[in-house]
């Protein structure tokens, strides 16, 4: 099998298959060019040619998301480099396990004045959770050792977030060899962490004596074991659940729409609503209610349960950073708590169930609007789907409703970034048989729109794009609409046409802006044929956040 002739390129093309690592996400370039030989000539890798780096890196962090498998993303040097760092951002704090590897020149040359020759060593440094340098061709044992065994590290890394692999090349970069080197493979083996017996019995006792306690969950895969036991522990000493649609939990007791209970209750009822002891599992919240609330409500208590082992006090309130998985945890929990009635569980479901009644009376007659386009939207989901949702009013809308089990819910909530969204639902959508649609706005949808320069492009996914010309979020947000310049500089009012976009990809395109021809449209547009479909939905820019206040003082009003 032919592959470069440098050593640096076959250690990659040897180890990174071994290490499960086999589907490689190529921006093109030249000084990248013994590691394009090394993958394309592999038979073992699936390699994918994506020209945009940052949209690149974002879609090779969408194809971790199936199977949290680690996938790889390869470029050239310089500022090609340092345009794979929003998608590291965002896999840093998801965990996600993408391999960054950048071609680099050789570092004699940094500073030098020669063209993308940047200081790329450690580019990535404040993100990642382990970064190599490895030495350009290396001559002796102890060099080739050192190389052999970074790349192994580097990739056992990957089980807790993104790794960077830099990788000096020297002209010429396009020699090529049958000869092949056989690197040495290094292998892990973890055990579960768990708990002793003593720290059980004393979290238990907190636990007993805990009249008022929640389980918050943030953004998780779906966790059928964690599911079962909250369950079973909800029937015998019972609590509150507070999920988002992000963390894809499903159990009897859950309240899934926070924002809907905490930004309608009296502040009496929120004193009452005060947990003694507060339980957060899963990675971040996408509700700024809860977090206000919880920062002013502080519990007597607050357990982060979570295997990391960086912790986050998100709330000022923690007090005991348990490094276990939430499962076994609350099945070791299980074991030590004492059965118990709630008032309080019941009283707040019921709170809740009031207020979803009150949601669908409001939604049901609400005028043609952003929130009247998400209703119709998610009345059509298919089933058995997985739904991706761009940040910014997207995510903010989507959480306000109840949903269909079995759908899925992704949305890049590690840095809650724009960029990358719709790149990501590509990726994402590359790896897995069911339907997958990205619900985005006019400006995510244009920030990334070289998202589908792909070589690989999936049919099954479909891309809903709520127009409402601007960015509309800071017409709901408290402030931004008071500035002088609001509009131009804030909200960035635009013309601009979104067929074009589909145009230049080559994708079909479909515009509605009434309520009738939406549900129209909706009856077919995630029929299985067809391929790749993006469906304009235009909302008014003035209107919608009209709706979404008249919304919440229906819901405040409803409960006076």
């Amino acid at each position: 099998m032919k592959t470069s002739d440098k050593l640096n390129a076959q250690y990659l093309g040897q180890l990174l298959k071994q290490h499960n690592c086999k589907t490689v996400v190529i921006a093109p370039g030249s000084r990248n060019a013994p590691l394009i030989i090394t993958f394309t000539n592999d038979s073992n890798y699936r390699c994918i040619s994506v020209p945009d780096e940052r949209v690149a890196a974002f879609t090779a962090m969408g194809l971790t998301l199936e199977k949290r498998e680690p996938v790889a993303v390869i470029c050239s040097s310089g500022s090609a480099a340092v345009n794979f760092y929003p998608a590291v951002v965002e896999a840093f704090y998801q965990k996600l396990p993408l391999v960054v590897i950048t071609a680099d020149r050789p570092i004699e040359l940094i500073d030098q004045g020669i063209g993308q020759a940047i200081r790329q060593p450690n580019v990535f440094a404040n993100h990642i959770v382990k970064d190599f340098d490895l030495i350009r061709e290396p001559a002796d044992e102890l060099a080739k050792n050192f190389n052999q065994r970074s790349i192994n590290e580097a990739l056992l890394a990957t089980k807790h977030g993104p790794v960077h692999i830099n990788v000096p090349f020297d002209e010429p970069l396009y020699g090529t060899t049958e000869e092949q080197v056989e690197a040495q493979y290094i292998d892990e083996t973890l055990g579960n962490r768990t708990l002793s017996n003593t720290k059980v019995e004393q979290l238990s006792s907190i636990w007993n004596e805990a009249p008022k306690i929640w389980v918050l969950a943030g953004q998780m895969l779906p966790d059928s074991e964690l599911e079962e036991v909250l369950t079973s522990l909800n029937q015998k000493s019972p609590f509150l659940i507070f999920s988002e649609s992000l963390s894809n939990l499903h159990c009897a007791c859950n309240i899934h729409s926070i924002d809907r209970l905490i930004n309608t209750i009296s502040e009496e009822e929120k004193e009452a609503l005060r947990p003694d002891l507060l339980i957060s599992i899963g990675g971040e919240v996408v509700s700024k209610m809860v977090k206000k609330f919880l920062r002013t409500f502080k519990p007597k208590h607050h357990w982060y349960v979570n295997e990391a082992t960086e912790f986050q006090d998100t709330y000022g309130a923690l007090t005991d950073h348990v490094q276990v998985h939430p499962a076994l945890f609350f099945k070791d929990l299980m074991g030590f708590t004492k059965p118990k009635s709630s008032d309080y569980r019941d009283e707040f479901l019921a709170k809740d169930q009031k207020r979803m009644v009150k949601h669908m009376e409001f939604v049901n007659k609400a005028q043609f609007s952003d929130m009247a386009a998400f209703r119709e939207i998610l009345k059509h989901l298919p089933k058995d789907s997985i739904l991706h949702c761009a940040n910014s009013t997207s995510i903010r809308y989507s959480q306000l409703f109840d949903h269909e089990e079995s759908i899925l819910h992704y949305a890049n909530r590690g840095t809650s970034g724009i960029d990358g969204c719709t790149s990501t639902a590509i990726g994402h959508a590359m790896t897995t048989d069911k339907m997958l649609t990205l619900i985005t706005g006019d400006v995510a949808f244009l920030y990334d729109s070289n998202a589908f320069w792909n070589d690989e492009l999936p049919d099954n996914l479909r891309v809903i794009v709520l127009n409402n010309n601007g960015g509309n979020i800071f017409r709901i947000i408290e402030g931004p609409d008071k500035n002088e310049g609001f509009e131009r500089f804030q909200e960035t009012i635009h013309n601009v046409k979104l067929q074009g976009v589909a145009t230049t990809f080559g994708l079909s395109f479909t515009s509605v802006s009434d309520e009738g021809k939406l549900q129209q449209v909706l009856s077919s547009f995630f029929a299985p044929e067809g391929g790749i479909k993006v469906l304009e939905i235009q909302t008014p820019r003035i209107e919608s956040p009209e709706v979404l206040k008249s919304y919440w003082a229906s819901l405040r009003n409803g409960f006076k």
